[in-house]
């Protein structure tokens, strides 16, 4: 809730479709429809989080920290991005003593683009093991945990293999979809739509992705209005 704030706060009081700074009333903020499923009492208590947490100042602008606090939340477009044509899996047994260390885990491999191919095991494209070797690390999960790489991937093409696992036709047609609404829903809300499909495209290399692609000119569309 608070990292929903502070992205309507960025938005309306930082930024505006055409570049230019928008002055925010407090009541302006309340009714946005992107807060309309909360209640106020909610709405109330996550901003007075915001402020004790330094994210946000009295005038309702963001602080440094909050902006960093942004940066590390919201899903980024990486671009192209080449494959060696090796698989990296994870696989773990984390008792379930253990089990909030599990989920630590398992949330951090969702927002790397890890796919799950099996139960506890999953796997991605491009080498992050350092960045799960530090969740490991932090949570004291090492001896529970096997890093593994093969140039080789079940006995199916690649492309629907990869379909199974992030179901990329899903999101395929998500993108699509979105550039077709593009010139019938404001900045603001396509921008959402935008990186709510993001946050769930594991962006793969060109190789693995569907033949009809519509990523690409989904991030075109997205650029016209911001810029990060």
């Amino acid at each position: 809730m608070v990292d929903l704030i502070l992205w309507n706060l960025f938005y309306w009081t930082e930024m505006s479709p055409l570049g230019h700074p928008t002055n925010l009333g407090k009541a302006e903020f309340l009714a946005n429809k992107n807060l309309q499923k909360f209640n106020y009492i909610s709405i109330k208590r996550a901003i007075s989080h915001a402020k004790i947490r330094g994210f946000i100042k009295e005038d309702f602008t963001l602080t440094k920290e909050g902006k960093e606090r942004l940066e590390n939340i919201l899903p980024k477009s990486f671009g192209e991005r080449k494959w060696s044509g090796d698989w990296y899996l994870v696989i773990y047994d984390v008792p379930e003593k253990f089990k909030s260390r599990r989920d630590v885990l398992r949330e951090g491999l969702k927002r790397l683009g890890f796919g799950e191919i099996g139960e506890s095991c999953w796997v991605s494209p491009f080498n992050f093991f350092g960045e799960v070797e530090k969740i490991v690390k932090e949570y004291n999960l090492s001896k529970y945990v096997i890093f593994a790489i093969s140039n080789k991937l079940g006995r199916e093409q690649v492309k629907i293999l990869t379909n199974k696992i992030w179901r990329m036709e899903r999101i395929n047609n998500r993108y699509k979809n979105l550039i077709r609404e593009s010139k019938k829903i404001d900045a603001k809300e396509l921008v959402f739509k935008y990186l709510d499909i993001l946050r769930e495209d594991p962006q793969l290399p060109q190789e693995l992705l569907p033949n009809d692609w519509n990523g690409k000119e989904a991030l075109q569309v997205f650029k016209k209005f911001v810029k990060f």
